[in-house]
């Protein structure tokens, strides 16, 4: 991961100090970025390169967890937004919606969130979704975020956390503290969904590899089929994804899989059609149910269903979880 990555690296100058400003500057290779008053100078122009801003969260550094969102039975579960926007650009991305353009910012005041996060420990256990917001994996090199929630984890009991991720690297997991607490969830989709709408990101069978290295180093692992993309030919694409993921991964330890079709807040995806008139994803004629836009009542049941029982005979008795559950 390089200075090349981005057109422009700038830096609030409250956030200059930092050691993880400092550090991300170094790594990147930035001895002049351009500072600036507040990320939202730049952030929130609409325009088609990317720059990387390094700032301070203004706002609220956990939030809880949305309803469409899994929470795998955590009663407690909150996600941290500090990066925002990510290096891949999949089409179906509710990124796409929420951001004006494919900047990136990256909050440097990371102990400030672990503070909050001691207030909330010191009452009941937590499960946060660390890159709720992003791929941590996949700038490791540039932020060392997933090493510093690894070892929170690892040192705090009453801390869990996923690490949603599509990045293809096998050689991070063996270098970081392990906990059972930590999890790296990998969204998979089949070959032709990859290809076609996951732009940047690394095909299935490279991810594959290296959720087999997460759990050669001891980390659970999660497998996300979710969103799932209705297609005139899904079943037998998502069919055979689940006979890849057996052919691929030890099914003893997977921790679980989590399913679900696509859907998306109103706001964002009316925002994606603006930006996409293009997209046959933004585009689909959903229904909206509760402020979110999802498949019709028929085709999602049919999706999930047929991918749950898929999985059952594919990988045997790991516990799968749908975005109700």
């Amino acid at each position: 991961m390089s200075h090349a990555l981005f057109e422009n690296i700038y830096v609030e100058k409250r956030a200059a100090s930092d050691r993880v400003t400092l550090g991300i500057l170094k790594r990147l290779g930035c001895d002049e970025p351009v500072y600036i008053d507040h990320y939202k100078d730049i952030f929130d122009r609409k325009k088609e390169g990317r720059n990387l801003i390094l700032a301070h969260n203004p706002g609220k550094r956990l939030y809880e967890g949305a309803p469409v969102c899994q929470s795998f039975g955590n009663e407690h579960f909150y996600y941290s937004p500090g990066v925002m926007n990510c290096v891949y650009d999949c089409e179906y991305c509710f990124l796409k919606g929420m951001y004006p353009g494919k900047d990136m910012c990256i909050f440097t005041d990371l102990e400030e969130t672990f503070t909050e996060l001691e207030d909330l420990e010191r009452q009941f256990p937590v499960y946060v979704c660390a890159s709720y917001n992003t791929d941590l994996t996949a700038i490791e090199d540039i932020t060392g975020f997933i090493a510093a929630w690894c070892e929170r984890v690892r040192d705090h009991e009453n801390l869990s956390a996923e690490f949603r991720t599509k990045c293809s690297r096998t050689d991070i997991y063996s270098k970081l503290p392990v906990s059972d607490r930590a999890i790296f969830a990998f969204t998979l989709s089949p070959d032709d969904i990859a290809l076609k709408y996951e732009k940047g990101a690394p095909g299935p069978a490279a991810r594959l590899k290296a959720a087999s290295a997460a759990q050669e180093a001891g980390f659970p692992v999660r497998l996300c089929i979710d969103p799932m993309i209705y297609v005139r030919n899904w079943r037998d694409i998502y069919g055979q994804l689940a006979e890849t993921i057996a052919g691929s991964l030890d099914t003893a330890l997977i921790k679980d899989i989590s399913i679900g079709s696509f859907r998306i807040s109103d706001q964002y995806l009316k925002n994606m059609r603006k930006k996409m008139p293009d997209s046959l994803i933004a585009q689909y004629p959903y229904i909206c149910e509760d402020g979110y836009y999802q498949y019709p009542e028929k085709v999602r049941i049919c999706m999930e269903g047929f991918m749950k029982e898929a999985l059952k005979k594919s990988c045997g008795n790991v516990s799968i979880f749908d975005w109700r559950s």
